[in-house]
């Protein structure tokens, strides 16, 4: 997770701060998956540098066939694969650009074996994004909501940043000079670790939840 230099590493990557705390996330959550995961919405996946690829097979979902997936996947339709065809799914920022994202992660479900885990990341202090589309942005309990209302009997959900890190991550696109960001990025996570728990719990304002489900 944080440390100075991991940081200066992701900022020479030209890495928003959402970016690299979801690659921080992924480093820590994700890195015992075994078998075959289904990659939704992979897009151009940069986070696979994060992933015990020696360990499993990654199949890449997505509807631009420019990126050469595995499979192109309009992940509005039903997905193209059995019922519990896969040890993992990742769902990384893609559910805002669902149509009906409850149906989406439902598919999500099916396509887990029986014990099988979904991670999911949802923005949520984010700017408009439309890749092509932008439609929502979730809480945290609208997204446990959708997780066990699809089967889920185990939900995680973990802030990623708190409002000092979403401020930054707003105003850090302006500043072309990296060491600035830096700076202000460093100084973000040390004004999110004073913020109370109890605020953190009753009112939090992150950049985006994590999510661990499993089936």
């Amino acid at each position: 997770m944080f440390h100075p230099l991991n940081l200066l590493k992701e900022l020479r990557r030209d890495k928003s701060i959402a970016r690299i705390l979801l690659n921080w996330h992924i480093e820590k959550y994700c890195g015992n998956m075994k078998g075959v995961a289904l990659d939704v919405a992979s897009g151009d996946p940069s986070y696979y540098t994060y992933l015990p690829k020696e360990t499993f097979k990654i199949v890449r979902a997505d509807y631009a066939k420019s990126l050469n997936p595995d499979i192109v996947l309009d992940m509005d339709t039903l997905f193209p694969f059995e019922d519990g065809a896969f040890d993992n799914v990742l769902f990384l920022n893609a559910l805002y650009i669902a149509k009906s994202p409850e149906r989406t992660v439902k598919e999500c479900g099916r396509v887990l074996k029986h014990g099988g885990v979904l991670y999911l990341s949802s923005p949520f202090i984010f700017n408009e994004s439309r890749e092509p589309h932008d439609y929502y942005r979730f809480t945290s309990e609208k997204l446990e909501e959708m997780l066990r209302g699809a089967g889920f009997y185990e939900v995680s959900l973990v802030p990623m940043g708190e409002r000092f890190t979403a401020a930054s991550f707003l105003v850090g696109k302006f500043l072309f000079f990296w060491p600035l960001r830096f700076l202000l990025y460093s100084a973000a996570m040390f004004f999110d670790s004073l913020v109370p728990k109890k605020i953190k719990t009753l009112h939090p304002c992150p950049v985006g939840y994590f999510c661990i489900a499993r089936k």
